[in-house]
């Protein structure tokens, strides 16, 4: 499952939640959810507002006061546009683990956020109504969980978990010849696999997990790429600035301004 895996989103740091007027409550899940759910969340919004997201291979349900909608893997920078003020609840799966709960292929919706009408979303936007009846964020992922708990099956894909296992231990840097050879499975089933399960293929997947460590590294200290690049296997710095714009569409300082209010006003 995923519960080694460290996402990373520079708008739910605190300078990023600031700078689009957002505030945040967050927990994560427990017991049997803890490796399937990454975290419930809460978004309150005290005016219209966008809510980007940077590539991290996971998929996650909205659930608003009117609409659910769910976002699948991303390949680049998406922004959810949040309408009108008010509270946002959403549940971040790690990656892959939709399968818990449903078994139809999820590649239609890389990229892509689609309405309680699209197929997965059916099941989850039944969860609208008992959610906006409970009054507390905590009374709200209680429920939730309760909900997915109720529904959770069991899903026998072990090579998969194990490949998933290797590619966070390696931050992404894992050829994925080796990747499938040591899971036991060819190089085309492995990528079935990843593209049923997360709407990613193996390699773009591991390029997503590179490019999150990155992130992170840099939303920390943006003058340090060419050390960055050096601990997560690139080439050099520019193979990791180019992989980089690839995923989030700007350079690492040109998105931070977004987030940092210390670069911001440099």
């Amino acid at each position: 499952m995923g519960s080694r895996y460290e996402l990373f989103q520079p708008l739910l740091t605190e300078s990023g939640l600031s700078r689009f007027a957002l505030s945040l409550q967050q927990r994560t899940a427990s017991g049997p959810l803890s490796g399937i759910v990454h975290s419930f969340l809460q978004i309150t919004a005290t005016r219209p507002t966008l809510y980007p997201m940077i590539p991290d291979g996971t998929q996650a349900v909205f659930i608003g006061p009117n609409s659910v909608h769910l976002r699948g893997a991303q390949t680049k920078t998406l922004e959810l546009p949040i309408p009108e003020p008010g509270k946002y609840f959403g549940i971040q799966f790690f990656p892959g683990t939709l399968r818990y709960f449903f078994q139809e292929d999820i590649s239609g919706i890389t990229d892509r956020f689609v309405d309680g009408n699209y197929w997965p979303c059916r099941q989850f936007a039944q969860l609208q109504q008992p959610i906006f009846m409970k009054a507390s964020f905590a009374e709200r992922a209680e429920e939730c969980e309760k909900w997915l708990l109720e529904r959770v099956q069991p899903s026998a894909t072990q090579a998969f978990d194990r490949a998933l296992s290797e590619v966070y231990q390696s931050l992404g840097a894992v050829n994925v010849n080796v990747l499938a050879e040591k899971v036991g499975l060819s190089r085309r089933h492995l990528n079935r696999l990843f593209q049923r399960y997360i709407g990613l293929s193996t390699k773009t997947f591991s390029q997503t997990v590179r490019v999150q460590a990155a992130c992170r590294a840099l939303f920390k200290d943006p003058s340090s790429s060419l050390k960055t690049a050096a601990d997560l296997g690139f080439f050099d710095q520019a193979h990791l600035l180019r992989e980089y714009k690839k995923s989030l569409l700007l350079s690492p300082r040109s998105l931070f301004t977004r987030f940092r209010s210390d670069l911001y006003n440099r």
